[in-house]
């Protein structure tokens, strides 16, 4: 399986070109073209890596050998659904400047659907429910079928993990109104939502999808039950990684340091409205 990452012709050139165009497009905007935009700043170093990083991860799940794999072995094409859908996101969202996304809300027309669609409960169900969607035998079946359908799902599935995160990893301070406490609260309700899913394929006794019916010629390393298993299991474990890794990020570095922010200010705050008054010096 290693040998197929050693090989130039297993990686895609159209994906390749794509992606670097997209770099180009967001290096464009906001370099060269960002005094089109009011408010506009240079991004950070950080938010920089995030979004190449985010690219990184996207080239690697559809435009290297993984995908290949991921049409032999279920499990490999569940590790490729969670670093799409899961993984990408959080890095999308973290590498876009405030001032780049804000003007999309503010579009007629098109900015009440996008509020409609992040909103954290329809986020919520969206995402989740296009998991279980996707996963359906029939309709599994049928997009490996016809390529485009495929990618027309891929697609809704991009656009869902990405609306689920908004709420979490909010790029526009204005439009961030929902609570440390709550953040962490949605990421855990967004885990139980999927788990059924993962749990379905994980423990079945039999295999649901016609493409990973027979075990792989390729690569022959489990029985095409195990490795459907496998897959459910990779998922879920994933899923949990991640949403776990951003709530601590969350309590330990925006709730506890917004609490401790706030102390200092209420501390100044009384010690300006209760100030220490000096001894009187005793006369000789």
């Amino acid at each position: 399986m290693i040998e197929m990452f050693l090989h130039p012709a297993n990686y895609s050139i159209p994906m390749n070109l794509a992606v670097l165009l997209v770099i180009a497009l967001y290096l464009l905007f906001t370099g060269p073209l960002r005094n089109r935009f009011p408010d506009s700043e240079p991004p950070s170093i950080r938010q920089l890596s995030y979004f190449l990083t985010g690219a990184l991860i996207f080239y690697f799940s559809l435009g290297s050998p993984l995908d290949l794999i991921g049409h032999e072995l279920f499990s490999i094409h569940m590790v490729q659904m969670s670093l799409l859908f899961i993984v990408l996101p959080p890095f999308l969202l973290m590498g876009l400047p405030s001032w780049l996304v804000a003007p999309a809300f503010r579009l007629k027309g098109v900015g009440k659907l996008l509020k409609v669609l992040v909103h954290p409960v329809f986020a919520s169900f969206f995402f989740n429910g296009m998991i279980w969607m996707y996963h359906l035998p029939w309709v599994f079946d049928r997009m490996m079928e016809v390529p485009a359908l495929h990618a027309g799902a891929r697609a809704l599935l991009l656009i869902g993990g990405v609306a689920m995160w908004f709420s979490v990893l909010c790029p526009v301070p204005e439009m961030d109104k929902m609570g440390e406490l709550k953040k962490m609260g949605f990421l855990y309700v967004n885990g139980m939502l999927l788990t059924p899913a993962c749990v379905m394929i994980a423990f079945s006794d039999t295999t649901f999808f016609a493409l990973f019916h027979e075990q792989s010629q390729m690569f022959p390393i489990l029985s095409p039950l195990h490795d459907q298993q496998l897959g459910g299991v990779l998922m879920k474990i994933i899923q949990e990684i991640v949403y776990v890794s951003v709530i601590v990020y969350i309590f330990f570095f925006q709730w506890v340091r917004k609490e401790r922010e706030r102390d200092r200010l209420e501390a100044e705050e009384y010690a300006k409205s209760h100030p220490v008054s000096q001894p009187a010096t005793e006369s000789l």
